[in-house]
C-alpha cells in the first residue's frame, strides 16, 4: 500500500508538471520561431497540396487552436492531480490524443515539404509525452487500489 501511495504521488506530480507546462505554453511561443513561420512559405514553394498562407504573417490559426486545446488539458491535469486515480482518463486522453496527433503528422510532414521540422521536433515530443503518461498512468502504477 505504501508503494502504491508513492506511485500515485508520482503520478500526481507528473500531472502537475505537464499541466503547468501546457498552461504556460503561450509564454514559450517566442522560443519556438517555427510557430511564427507556420504557413509563411513563399507561393512558389513546391507543395503537393497548397498549405494556406496566414493573413497575419505566419501566425497561423492552427497554432492558436492547438495552444488552447493543450491549455485546457493542462488545467484539467493540474486540477486532477489531487486524485490521479479518479482522473486516470486524463492520462488515457493524453496518450491517445498525442499518439494520434503524432501519427497523423508523420505523413503530413512528407506531403507538405515546409512541415519537415515536425519530424525532429513535434513528433518526438508528442511520443515522449505518450511514454511519460504511460509510465506514470495511475491504473498501471497502482492497479490494486480501488476507489470505493
Amino acid at each position: 500500500m505504501i508503494n502504491s501511495n508513492k506511485s500515485l504521488q508520482q503520478s500526481a506530480l507528473v500531472m502537475r508538471i505537464l499541466g503547468w507546462a501546457m498552461i504556460a505554453l503561450p509564454l514559450a511561443l517566442p522560443l519556438y520561431p517555427p510557430g511564427f513561420l507556420w504557413g509563411s512559405h513563399s507561393v512558389d514553394f513546391p507543395t503537393v497540396v497548397p498549405h494556406p498562407e496566414s493573413p497575419l504573417h505566419g501566425l497561423h490559426p492552427y497554432l492558436f487552436m492547438i495552444i488552447v486545446l493543450y491549455m485546457a488539458w493542462g488545467i484539467l491535469m493540474v486540477r486532477g492531480s489531487k486524485d490521479p486515480k479518479a482522473n486516470a482518463a486524463l492520462f488515457d486522453f493524453g496518450i491517445l490524443a498525442n499518439l494520434f496527433h503524432a501519427v497523423l503528422m508523420i505523413p503530413m510532414a512528407f506531403i507538405y515539404p515546409n512541415e519537415h521540422a515536425h519530424l525532429w521536433a513535434d513528433i518526438p515530443m508528442l511520443l515522449g509525452v505518450c511514454l511519460i503518461l504511460w509510465i506514470y498512468h495511475p491504473n498501471r502504477v497502482a492497479p490494486q487500489i480501488s476507489r470505493a
